[in-house]
């Protein structure tokens, strides 16, 4: 017989999910990803941030397996981030800072643009299906870097399945 969840719905069998070998995978993606920037760009690996969960796992994961001088973390501001989220991405970059860390911010589409005008631009906001605000306002932002940009598969489906150097 299964548990009952918060929602009062029998589950079948836990999930057992196996972290320690999907965080060294992701250890060694971020070790190697550091040293192709090294050996090709002759500049540390890009960790984007965003403030959100998914970054800061990879930033910890980051600085668990890399030293300060093989990444630098990049804030790609949207224009529409919560006070909160901006606050947090503050207090992190100045805790990365006096670790020694490189942080910045950027925004250029290909200027300075906000999420207001891209929505304009592209006649519609992002949704769970059409999503063009990493490519546009994040992804670009980094052009001849070797970049950790943290996406999880299960947030779209263009995502499910891809490789990890893509």
């Amino acid at each position: 017989m299964g548990q009952i969840d918060l929602w009062g719905n029998e589950q079948e069998d836990e999930i057992v999910l196996d972290y320690p070998d999907k965080i060294k995978q992701a250890q060694d993606v971020l070790k190697l990803s550091a040293e192709i920037s090294r050996d090709y760009y002759h500049e540390p690996l890009i960790v984007t941030y965003s403030g959100g969960k998914d970054s800061d796992v990879m930033l910890d994961i980051a600085e668990k397996c890399l030293s300060k001088d093989e990444f630098e973390v990049l804030n790609s501001h949207t224009t529409v981030d919560a006070p909160q989220t901006v606050r947090h991405i503050e207090k992190v970059f100045k805790r990365l800072r006096a670790a020694g860390v490189k942080c910045s911010y950027h925004n250029r589409y290909p200027v300075h643009t906000t999420m207001w005008e891209l929505i304009v631009k592209k006649k519609m906001p992002p949704t769970g299906i059409v999503r063009y605000c990493c490519a546009e306002l994040k992804e670009a932002s980094t052009p001849n870097r070797i970049c950790a940009i943290g996406v999880r598969e299960d947030e779209s489906t263009k995502r499910r399945g891809r490789n990890l150097f893509k």
